[in-house]
């Protein structure tokens, strides 16, 4: 935008650059001035931030063509605007070394032929310049007070892109994650695919990402084919970046009223009390393009001891759905008791949705976000994947058991599909009374432990954990050899001598796991 920006072009345009005449670097006078700056040395280093408009009388460069060279290298490294040069007894012509030096980097030298008044042009240009700062500054103010006026009046998206396009006149894009991209203006089918296939880190295209509760959700995009941006479309850019960052938020929380509607839907359908017609008449009243596909329930359970405000609840089911929908997920959710129950629904088919979900639960503990969940006691947990609508209840009940089994022992995993051993003692534990079972084998190394306070059951387990290796189990329990030896002996003595050999040491393996979740833990 021409107006709120001072170029060497428009500075020529001033009464005392009437005589002036520019000797080198035509192509560069376009550039930015950003200020006006007198200067009689050759050494500039110090004094320069760029984007200058240099004045000189050359007292310091008539005597050294080595030096002019220095000084105008200077200028170039520090990005000025151009240089201006008053002849007179100091030089009377540009060396033709400084004239292919200009040249070659599009650095514009302009030459007064008669004596000129420095002052008055620094206090022109500098004039100037504020005057446009300031032109630039009140638009801005203007701008977004149209775009926060428009938020109360139910601005759209389109709405807030036209605004953006009326100010700018510039090729905007802007693309949320999993979506087509929105071109304002539109353009031509052919164009289209012609401007999307750019690579987008080239000078033509300037990026704002727009964040939705910590997530990289969308994308707003200027292209101009001269990859020339100027400060006041970059400041335009990032208000609004700012002004759909919050309208996506206001919709996510309609969104989210609305979902209140559907809760009686959703918990009927994973108690089994829906038929799959039903099933897929509601999810195509929210979703009209929906196709068969395969799904999963995901499970956040908030500790009984923690009062969480309405708007946390909402944060955090609008954290998860964003997430969710980021990864090409259809979710539905809702609350009971104090779990918030997602039934995530995808295209793709079993494996495909096993691995994405594990990308996404691979990255999510290092994020702020979850860290916090964890210190105030959260648990998560996801149930078996199923390849119909119809069996999401499974899946329902699958997350439960998993969020159970999390609780009771620590699993490196939330996956159902992780914990299949664990499932295994859950079942047989709803069947048998499966503390009888364990004491069968457990008991005498068990009762061992109570009455002497020594260690022979975690013993027992570390040994088995490390096949069988005496030295990574002294290392993990931190004790000498001899220590472990004994303690080795006793349990021959309580389990008999073969208890590593065969079915003894599988069943010793189970009965160890099935005693961690069943024990009530502290």
């Amino acid at each position: 935008m021409s107006q709120f920006q001072l170029k060497v072009l428009h500075a020529l345009e001033n009464e005392h650059f009437q005589h002036a005449e520019v000797v080198a670097g035509h192509e560069g006078l376009l550039r930015i001035v950003k200020w006006a700056h007198v200067l009689e040395i050759v050494h500039v280093d110090n004094f320069l931030a760029g984007e200058e408009l240099v004045l000189t009388t050359g007292i310091s460069l008539q005597h050294s063509l080595d030096d002019f060279i220095i000084f105008v290298e200077s200028l170039i490294q520090k990005n000025c605007a151009a240089l201006c040069i008053e002849y007179g007894s100091n030089i009377q012509a540009v060396p033709e070394a400084i004239i292919a030096l200009a040249n070659l980097h599009q650095f514009p030298i302009i030459v007064f032929h008669e004596a000129v008044p420095f002052v008055r042009i620094t206090q022109d240009l500098h004039s100037q310049i504020i005057n446009q700062q300031y032109l630039m500054v009140s638009t801005l103010e203007s701008y977004s007070q149209t775009l926060n006026k428009n938020t109360v009046l139910g601005q759209n998206t389109d709405d807030i892109l036209q605004n953006m396009y009326n100010e700018l006149k510039t090729q905007i894009m802007f693309s949320i994650k999993g979506r087509e991209p929105v071109l304002f203006p539109n353009m031509t089918h052919g164009k289209r695919q012609q401007l999307l296939t750019l690579n987008k880190c080239a000078q033509q295209f300037k990026h704002e990402p727009i964040f939705i509760l910590d997530q990289h959700y969308a994308d707003l995009t200027l292209f101009r084919e001269d990859g020339l941006f100027s400060e006041f479309e970059l400041l335009i850019l990032d208000r609004t970046a700012t002004a759909l960052a919050q309208l996506l938020m206001r919709e996510f929380y309609i969104e989210e009223k609305k979902n209140i509607e559907d809760a009686s839907i959703l918990a009927d359908w994973i108690d089994q009390k829906l038929s799959k017609e039903e099933i897929y008449k509601f999810i195509v009243t929210h979703y009209t393009n929906y196709t068969q596909s395969s799904g999963a329930v995901f499970i956040l359970a908030s500790p009984s001891t923690v009062t969480k405000a309405p708007e946390d609840i909402v944060y955090s089911k609008l954290y998860y759905r964003n997430l969710f929908e980021q990864h090409g997920f259809i979710p539905f959710l809702f609350e009971r008791k104090s779990y918030v129950i997602f039934i995530l629904l995808h295209t793709k088919d079993y494996r495909a949705i096993r691995e994405t979900l594990n990308s996404i639960f691979t990255s999510l503990p290092k994020t702020e976000f979850y860290k916090k969940q964890q210190t105030q006691g959260f648990q998560i947990a996801v149930g078996k994947v199923v390849a119909d609508v119809e069996e999401i209840p499974k899946s329902y009940q699958t997350a439960l058991e998993t969020l159970y089994i999390c609780r009771k022992v620590q699993t490196s995993s939330f996956f159902y599909d992780d914990l299949h051993l664990y499932h295994l003692i859950y079942k047989l534990q709803m069947q048998v009374n499966l503390q009888e079972v364990i004491h069968d084998y457990l008991q005498p190394v068990i009762e061992y432990d109570k009455k002497y306070n020594s260690k022979l059951l975690e013993t027992l387990q570390v040994y088995l954990q490390t096949n069988g290796s005496k030295q990574q189990t002294a290392n993990q329990l931190f004790i000498v050899r001899q220590t472990l030896y004994h303690r080795l002996k006793k349990l021959e003595s309580l389990l008999g001598k073969n208890f590593m050999k065969g079915h003894n040491r599988i069943t010793l393996e189970f009965m160890l796991l099935a005693n961690s979740l069943i024990e009530h833990k502290s």
